[in-house]
């Protein structure tokens, strides 16, 4: 996909309504973090984050759900990183 292609479909989510954009949101994103650009584009964004940043993120995704210990919490962000940063080298 060129990046004319993109632009366009940036305009397109823009002009939709609020609802439309939420909807949108709640079906995509989560089949586009399971991709390896996806992964790719959540550790350049982690890592760009500044700590506070980080911290306040992962407080509230940890707050979601309180049944994970920190333990399970860091194991998963680890591995989506590791998974990320193996997918770039290939």
């Amino acid at each position: 996909m060129g990046s004319t292609k993109v632009k366009q479909l940036v305009q397109e989510i823009l002009s939709l309504q609020e609802s439309e954009q939420q909807e949108l949101a709640e079906d995509i994103l989560p089949q586009l973090l399971t991709t390896r650009t996806g992964l790719e584009a959540i550790d350049h964004t982690l890592q760009s984050l500044p700590d506070e940043e980080l911290f306040a993120l992962v407080d509230r995704a940890r707050s979601r759900n309180r049944e994970f210990s920190d333990q399970t919490v860091t194991a998963v962000i680890g591995e989506a990183l590791r998974a990320a940063r193996r997918a770039r080298r290939s």
